[in-house]
């Protein structure tokens, strides 16, 4: 059974849990709920919480910093407005929630290693364009704890592979989500003090988005820089992949949340 923390002072958003029933029948605990930082950071040295939704108020942001530092891998999911809306939710932060307690080798388990995981594959949805709106991008860019400011200015490279097919089946052999793992390795999951993200859409096209973090006013992305080193690496590849890749496109974007399909 999963467990959640609700931090909240709004009255509303109270009965609102309180009225909801069923939380086993969806694998959960019924939620705990809290007013105040001290009363949440208390209740999750007490408990093992998987989960936790915090209001929109001011003095809650030093609970997020507390978070930041102390629980980096706990998914942060949204108050919604209705019942139904928070049912909804629920089921993405169970979705969420079964992907980061999978544990499908003979490791350890890492519960970073799988959140990494799943913020990956976020990503990869969200810069090929199948995360439906702005707000949706928003809060799942919080769910998955991810560093990048998404509405800071960003840099968008489409990359074609002519013979990606050719390549795939004939001297690469992994499949197309092996390949994306080494091509994120030659560029790196940061550069600069900027944040890298790599999608293989097909196998002759690939796509990057390089982004600033949260709160980083000193690091801004400059079109110019990135692209020679985006033609830096993929030089780098070729020489040690024989893969042939083309620069296509390149150009700034409002930030993440200009990627939502709307």
């Amino acid at each position: 059974m999963y467990r959640l923390l609700i931090v909240t002072r709004d009255q509303r958003v109270e009965e609102m849990f309180d009225s909801m029933q069923g939380w086993e029948a969806v694998g959960f605990k019924t939620p705990r709920l809290r007013k105040t930082v001290e009363e949440a950071v208390e209740c999750m040295h007490k408990h093992h919480i998987d989960a936790i939704a915090i209001d929109a108020e001011p003095d809650y942001a030093e609970l997020e910093k507390w978070l930041d530092n102390n629980a980096p891998d706990m998914p942060i999911f949204e108050i919604a407005e209705s019942e139904e809306g928070q049912w909804d939710v629920i089921r993405e932060v169970e979705l969420l929630l079964n992907q980061l307690h999978t544990d499908d080798s003979n490791d350890d388990y890492n519960e970073s290693y799988y959140f990494k995981l799943a913020r990956d594959r976020w990503m990869k949805r969200l810069i090929t364009g199948m995360a439906p709106s702005k707000d949706y991008i928003l809060k799942h860019q919080r769910m998955y704890r991810c560093t990048d400011d998404p509405e800071m200015a960003c840099v968008y490279a489409r990359i074609s592979v002519p013979e990606g097919d050719a390549f795939i089946t004939g001297r690469w052999h992994y499949g197309s989500e092996r390949l994306g793992t080494a091509l994120q390795n030659f560029f790196g999951e940061e550069h600069d003090h900027l944040l890298i993200h790599l999608a293989v859409v097909s196998p002759e096209e690939i796509c990057v988005a390089v982004c600033p973090k949260q709160d980083d006013t000193e690091h801004n992305v400059v079109l110019p820089r990135i692209k020679a080193y985006i033609e830096e690496t993929i030089e780098q590849i070729h020489n040690y992949l024989g893969l042939s890749m083309v620069l296509s496109e390149i150009s700034m974007r409002d930030g993440l949340i200009d990627f939502a399909a709307e």
